[in-house]
């Protein structure tokens, strides 16, 4: 079994919070066997974009590469009969993004995974093996989560992100947070000034404490 280092876990804990906190899932896509990647929006990350009539970009993508487990997850077992599957229509782009749940999207937690496979009263695996068995929790990367009544579960050895211009290092990740959250300060002290800037989502439902 490959061991995360600290800084590893701490980073992908950083990660998982910056994307489950007020975001969505919006797309998958697979190449398989090799790559299996998932996108998120709505991340409390921060992207400055060259385009000065938009705010910046919380686009994120987690990429697997040769995955080992990919399992999508229903909350329910009744499915629509003779339908396109759920996750097939997100990967089309034909079903709006799902918001992720909060407190229920994990990179890191084992007890929290095991949680979230007993609450799925559907479980399809699309790749490799089932997520239930022992050597999920063994994988060195792990994705589980759910969005609403849908959910996902994947494994690999080898995790990457990648953004709109291009990847970026796991190293990154604490720094970019940081720059968000000074984003964020800006973003409400020139809303309150009458000054606001571009309209942002991630900002809008991130609401200050006021004192």
């Amino acid at each position: 079994m490959a061991e995360n280092s600290r800084t590893e876990i701490e980073n992908l804990e950083i990660l998982g919070d910056a994307i489950s906190d007020v975001g969505y899932w919006s797309w998958w896509v697979t190449e398989l066997p090799n790559i299996f990647q998932i996108e998120f929006g709505g991340t409390q990350l921060y992207f400055p974009t060259s385009d000065i009539a938009k705010p910046p970009s919380g686009q994120i993508a987690l990429q697997f590469k040769k995955p080992t487990s990919i399992s999508f997850l229903n909350i329910s077992d009744k499915e629509p009969i003779g339908k396109v599957k759920w996750y097939d229509l997100l990967q089309q782009d034909q079903m709006e993004p799902v918001g992720i749940s909060y407190g229920y999207f994990t990179l890191t937690d084992d007890k929290l995974i095991e949680e979230i496979l007993r609450d799925a009263k559907l479980i399809e695996t699309i790749h490799g093996y089932s997520p239930k068995t022992g050597q999920f929790l063994d994988e060195k990367f792990k994705l589980v989560f759910w969005a609403g009544e849908y959910g996902l579960a994947a494994s690999g050895a080898e995790l990457s992100l990648w953004t709109q211009d291009g990847e970026i290092d796991l190293d990154q990740i604490p720094d970019i947070n940081n720059k968000w959250w000074d984003y964020w300060k800006e973003y409400w002290k020139l809303k309150k000034e009458g000054a606001p800037l571009h309209y942002d989502y991630a900002c809008e439902v991130t609401i200050p404490i006021e004192e």
